[in-house]
């Protein structure tokens, strides 16, 4: 599926930087969360973000949806 494929090289992108999260919602990886939390010294410092992002069925042929959740 080219959601696993896309997943790995996110996951592989932002490994080294603890300012981004990105995790499975649920069981599924067609349905992530991807937390950012904003670096110190920003106006975003301390700030926590939190995003819905949801891979359609004709994915990569449609883009996937993102929701803020905070």
């Amino acid at each position: 599926m080219r959601e696993e494929t896309d997943y790995t090289e996110a996951i592989e992108s932002y490994k080294n930087d603890s300012n981004i999260i990105i995790e499975p919602w649920g069981r599924s990886i067609d349905h992530l969360r991807l937390t950012i939390i904003g670096k110190e010294g920003t106006p975003y410092g301390k700030g926590k973000f939190i995003f819905e992002i949801k891979f359609p069925e004709n994915y990569p042929f449609a883009p996937p949806y993102a929701y803020a959740v905070t």
